[in-house]
C-alpha cells in the first residue's frame, strides 16, 4: 500500500507534519468515520456488518486521534517539551489500539459497548 511507504518511527511521532502521507492518512480517517459511525448507529446486533464495522472503527479511531492530537501538541507544547509529549500521545493511541482491538476480539465490540451506555441496566430478579 502506497499509503505506508517510508513509515518510519520519526515520522510516527511527528505525525502531524511528516508529509502528504500522513495527511492522507488523517483524510482517510475523516472519510472511515464519516461512514462507520452511522453503520454502527443504525446497524442489528451481532452481525458480521457490526463486526467489520467494529474492527475498521478500531483502527480508524486511533490514527485520528493520533494524528490530530500530535496537531495539538505541535501548537501548543514548548518545543523543550515536545518530544516527551510526542512518545506519550504514541504510548497512548498504541493502548488505545490494542484496548479497542481486544474489545472487539474477546468482549461485545465497540458498537455494543456504546450503545449499553443508553440503556439501563437489567435489573435480576430475587427469588
Amino acid at each position: 500500500m502506497s499509503i505506508l511507504k517510508g513509515l518510519t518511527l520519526t515520522k510516527v511521532l511527528t505525525a502531524d507534519a511528516a508529509g502528504p502521507e500522513f495527511r492522507k492518512m488523517y483524510d482517510y480517517s475523516h472519510y472511515a468515520l464519516a461512514g462507520l459511525v452511522p453503520v454502527a448507529a443504525l446497524g442489528g446486533e451481532g452481525n458480521t456488518l457490526i463486526s467489520l464495522t467494529d474492527l475498521a472503527l478500531g483502527v480508524a479511531l486511533p490514527i485520528h486521534a493520533h494524528i490530530g492530537l500530535n496537531g495539538i501538541l505541535s501548537d501548543y507544547v514548548p518545543p523543550r517539551y515536545l518530544g516527551a509529549s510526542r512518545w506519550g500521545v504514541l504510548a497512548s493511541s498504541a493502548i488505545v489500539f490494542v484496548g479497542l482491538q481486544k474489545l472487539n476480539l474477546s468482549g461485545p465490540g465497540i458498537t455494543k459497548t456504546v450503545k449499553s451506555l443508553w440503556h439501563s441496566p437489567e435489573k435480576k430478579l430475587q427469588q
